[in-house]
């Protein structure tokens, strides 16, 4: 059921990790970790932009907890440096 309605999320995350953490740990953070723990940089960009995305589709719906509006922040900023690391890297 859930390889259905997430069939993009990637190999790193495992259903048993998936389904060991979906009712406490939004979608959004658990993409967002895959994408700060990527040591392989030919699939960081992709695991960025997949967290990004939850992130802003997160930030699109009513918060109510001004300290979860921080944490995405904080998060949209740690994937702009990781990008900012990787592009550092290929120009190099």
């Amino acid at each position: 059921m859930l390889a259905r309605l997430f069939p993009n999320l990637g190999c790193c995350m495992s259903t048993a990790r998936f389904l060991s953490v979906v009712p406490t740990t939004p979608l959004w953070q658990l993409l967002y970790e895959d994408a700060i723990l990527e040591f392989d940089n030919a699939k960081m960009p992709k695991r960025i932009l997949r967290a990004r995305s939850a992130i802003r589709e997160r930030e699109g719906e009513n918060l109510t907890d001004p300290s979860e509006r921080q944490l995405l922040d904080d998060a949209l900023w740690t994937l702009h440096v990781l990008e900012e690391i990787g592009a550092r890297k290929q120009s190099a």
